[in-house]
């Protein structure tokens, strides 16, 4: 079972504008509390016993929670102004270690099946999507007829979408070691790559992650003041 989790947190956060002068992203409160703290005890809740946050920006914020959590543990990128989540994800290989691991982003709200369905997923490697009903900016996924995962896009007529990706992934040891090693060779030409078209690459090349779609599922990804204050108004968690 996976018991690792890898929270991706060192963004600047800065659409959020005043928010986030003090505060990273993820202490930004969700119905009264810090959407990483929710993370944090939902992933506890369901089994999770290791938990990596990928820190950057007001990296301290972060540390703290460790006093409280001693699940966690917080490994920083001092590059965190020049690069991108999945240059997050791989400054942490070194604490995943040879662990099957959950991934998500530290901007996410969501219901415990989000994490329970997730992990009860057949496959070893899964993306979680949700169906194709969200409003705001979507990176949409499509899948095969075996339900492996074989493009994306932020453009829904690009592709046959099967859905949309919530921001939570299961990533086993292997997978995680092949992405590690894609960018590992290109991680100095391209430090803001994403990780959708590397785990494309990997997924069609050397290891298939499958769609895991969690239909329905109460979720959202608040990146600014008015993703915020839509999901407080109609987000039920």
């Amino acid at each position: 079972m996976v018991k690792t989790a890898v929270i991706m947190a060192a963004g600047m956060g800065t659409r959020f504008g005043k928010y986030t002068e003090t505060i990273p992203k993820g202490f930004i409160p969700f119905k009264g509390k810090a959407m990483v703290l929710r993370s944090i005890e939902t992933l506890i809740d369901c089994g999770i016993e290791k938990i990596i946050i990928g820190t950057g920006y007001k990296k301290e914020a972060y540390e703290a929670i460790c006093k409280d959590y001693p699940q966690v543990v917080c490994c920083h990128s001092p590059r965190y102004a020049e690069t991108n989540c999945l240059y997050t994800l791989w400054n942490c290989r070194d604490l995943v270690g040879d662990d099957d691991i959950l991934m998500l982003d530290s901007d996410l709200v969501f219901e415990r099946r989000a994490i329970s369905e997730l992990l009860a997923c057949p496959h070893d490697s899964a993306i979680l999507t949700a169906p194709l009903t969200k409003f705001q900016d979507a990176y949409y996924v499509e899948q095969n007829a075996e339900g492996q995962f074989i493009a994306w896009s932020k453009y829904r007529n690009a592709i046959n979408p099967c859905g949309e990706l919530v921001g939570i992934h299961k990533l086993s040891s292997a997978f995680f070691k092949a992405v590690c090693d894609y960018y590992t060779e290109i991680v100095d030409q391209q430090p803001k790559l994403s990780y959708e078209p590397v785990f494309t690459e990997v997924s069609l090349h050397t290891l298939p992650i499958y769609i895991c779609k969690v239909d329905p599922l109460v979720w959202y990804e608040i990146d600014d003041e008015a993703d915020l204050k839509f999901a407080e108004e109609n987000i039920s968690l």
